[in-house]
């Protein structure tokens, strides 16, 4: 056999499927031929009768039978059903009187079924042979000098006509089938490359997904859900049962858990899908969240670490200059003038690198219970004793029993960036600066500092902590940066509010009861 032939065009499941329910009614046509055969039909006849319709059964069960051998095509198994239809219906029509008995309608059935099995497919020869049936049985009474046979060659032929009118219903209504199935065929393999696609997506998810039925029940999930909660789950297992913590936090909506003994530590987030209720559950490894949070923070430093060899770059070239020119000049005001040059950039510098070791003590930080008001109440005295702030230019005010877990060091830095900021801006009239420890949502305390000047700039109020960006030509642009840094590391958040005039920066951290 060649390539093309084992390759052969083979009919759908469906068809044999229907021809097997066609074959189930020629079985009941005929066992209702042999009662019309006993019922109507003369003795001479009825003998005849029942040996043809025998005959019938008997090709009606044999043909049922072979519908369950080795297939082969299948145009050759509807051929062979239709021909010994109209075979049997022709001969039994001869034997009960013609087409007056209405055996030619149950031969526009046989007609209609090929066409609709064969999809079209010879159906006009279906047609064309039911019709010489009909006109042989019909010339073959003529011959027997039957009177009614003569008379009624005209009725035969509208028989004929409607042959083949069933003909071209059946074959237009079996290529409109077969359009539908080519659609479906067509549809269905492009829903199933979809979910290939799909499949395949959720699986290279960098975050674990289960797909939860309406009861709880997993219906779905990826292989990296499987790494996160230590087994890929199977189909059916409720959500208690996969992991107790999880199921709470689904129920939550979002919460980080860690999932069982040997599970990661996860952030759960749940989306409702469609009316049955199913739902989508997002693992996100909080290791891996932490890692690239590292990254960015270690690209972050290493750009830190170029602009501050370009800030110094400037401060020791005038440096280096002011000490030659000093070399050479004589008189006194003039070494005062470079002297305070060399002695300016000399502090820019030191405080350009002890910004930079702060930021990298920020993951060493040491927690402690503090009482805030009274730590910035010191913190203002030093600043009074060692950097000459006007005592009356800072309004300090605030609850004496609000207390936070903070670094100590951690937190001198951000009040001293925070000050050092508002001292600059600020009008310097007295109270023109104010310190505000006041009490958060649930158990936070917030720390504000506002002062009266500018303010910051609308377009610039998105990169006010962005490393060295800065107003101020003295400054280095990276205090404001490296004290949400610090504040980062204690779990605290360091924002620009909002205010009608002036800057205003609140601190938000964790209190102590």
């Amino acid at each position: 056999m060649s390539a093309g032939a084992s390759h052969a065009w083979q009919p759908a499941e469906s068809r044999w499927e229907s021809l097997r329910y066609y074959s189930f009614y020629r079985l009941i046509v005929a066992c209702g031929l042999i009662l019309i055969g006993r019922m109507f039909l003369a003795e001479g006849r009825s003998s005849e009768w029942s040996g043809v319709v025998a005959f019938y059964l008997f090709a009606a069960v044999v043909l049922l039978y072979f519908l369950s051998a080795p297939r082969s095509r299948f145009e050759w198994v509807v051929n062979t059903h239709i021909a010994v239809d109209i075979i049997a219906l022709s001969t039994l029509m001869y034997l009960g009187g013609g087409h007056k008995g209405g055996l030619p309608y149950m031969m526009m059935v046989v007609v209609a079924a090929g066409g609709l099995l064969g999809e079209g497919r010879l159906v006009f020869f279906y047609a064309s042979l039911a019709s010489v049936a009909v006109l042989v049985v019909q010339g073959l009474r003529a011959l027997a000098l039957d009177g009614d046979a003569v008379t009624d060659i005209a009725a035969v032929g509208f028989v004929c006509i409607g042959f083949f009118a069933v003909a071209t219903v059946a074959r237009l209504l079996a290529t409109r089938a077969l359009a539908n199935e080519a659609l479906a065929h067509q549809r269905g393999a492009a829903l199933r490359r979809q979910e290939r696609v799909n499949e395949q997506i959720i699986a290279d998810l960098h975050d674990g997904v289960l797909v939860l039925d309406a009861e709880g029940n997993v219906m779905q999930a990826n292989r990296k859900a499987g790494e996160l909660l230590g087994d890929l789950p199977h189909n059916g297992m409720p959500i208690e049962v996969l992991s107790p913590e999880l199921a709470a936090a689904v129920a939550s909506g979002d919460a980080a858990v860690r999932v069982g003994e040997v599970g990661s530590q996860v952030r759960v987030r749940t989306l409702r899908v469609g009316e049955q209720g199913d739902t989508i559950v997002y693992l996100e490894d909080m290791e891996r969240i932490e890692r690239e949070a590292q990254q960015i923070k270690l690209a972050a430093l290493g750009r830190l670490t170029g602009g501050i060899a370009h800030e110094i770059r400037n401060p020791l070239a005038a440096i280096s200059h002011a000490s030659e020119l000093l070399g050479e000049e004589k008189r006194a005001e003039m070494q005062q003038r470079l002297t305070r040059i060399i002695h300016d950039n000399t502090r820019r510098i030191d405080r350009m690198v002890r910004d930079v070791l702060e930021l990298g003590r920020r993951d060493r930080a040491t927690p402690e219970s503090i009482p805030l008001l009274a730590f910035a109440r010191t913190f203002l005295d030093e600043q009074v004793s060692y950097e000459g702030l006007d005592p009356a230019l800072v309004l300090l005010e605030g609850g004496a029993a609000l207390r936070v877990r903070f670094d100590r060091i951690h937190l001198q830095q951000i009040l001293w960036n925070l000050l050092g900021n508002a001292r600059r801006y600020a009008s310097g009239a007295p109270g023109s600066v104010r310190i505000q420890v006041l009490a958060g949502a649930e158990d936070e305390v917030m720390l504000d500092v506002i002062d009266d000047g500018p303010g910051v700039p609308p377009e610039a109020r998105s990169q006010v902590f962005e490393p060295f960006f800065t107003s101020d030509p003295r400054g280095t642009g990276l205090g404001l940066y490296i004290a949400r840094e610090l504040a980062q590391a204690n779990a605290a958040e360091l924002d620009l509010c909002e205010s009608r005039g002036g800057a205003h920066f609140r601190l938000i951290a964790k209190g102590v009861a």
